[in-house]
């Protein structure tokens, strides 16, 4: 028997070493990912410029600035900013492009190997280890359902006109 080894169980290197390869493999998953969050982010840009281009406005107070002005009568005001916040809407809630499909994809791989790797990780313990890893998740779990549970309470209480807040 080995000194020093904090593991007694003698699959725990394969399986330390499962958990050490998906972290390898996450860590360039995650590489990835960046770099389609940027490409997400320019794409925004682009969309950003397209519709200021085509807007002739970049926000409201231009907007306004310009029917101020008497650059614009009201009327056109009125429509401008009607197009205005459609163009906003349809900027905001546009259809998923290729590159922020494939970072959900990502993402989604990169949420299924974390857990894989706290599974290989949790089957190097010990079995009182196992145990001891198993209570310490339900108490924080507990707990967490607790401070939702005051949370809430706290919410209700605050929105009720007779609750403690109203005087």
């Amino acid at each position: 028997m080995m000194m020093g080894r904090g593991y007694t169980n003698p699959d725990a290197a394969g399986y330390l070493m499962e958990a050490d390869a998906c972290k390898k493999v996450e860590a360039e998953l995650r590489r990835i990912a960046d770099k389609y969050q940027r490409k997400i982010e320019r794409e925004q840009t682009a969309r950003e410029r397209e519709f200021e281009a085509a807007m002739q406005y970049r926000s409201e107070n231009e907007l306004l600035d310009a029917y101020g002005w008497e650059v614009i009568t009201e009327k056109q005001y009125e429509l401008y900013l009607d197009i205005f916040h459609r163009g906003r809407k349809a900027l905001e809630n546009h259809a998923p492009t290729v590159n922020e499909a494939a970072h959900r994809i990502l993402l989604r791989i990169l949420s299924d190997i974390a857990a894989e790797q706290r599974e290989w990780r949790f089957s190097a313990l010990i079995p009182a280890q196992q145990t001891a890893e198993i209570e310490r998740a339900a108490k924080a779990k507990q707990e967490w359902r607790e401070k939702l549970r005051k949370i809430r309470e706290d919410l209700d209480l605050a929105a009720k006109p007779d609750g403690p807040c109203s005087t």
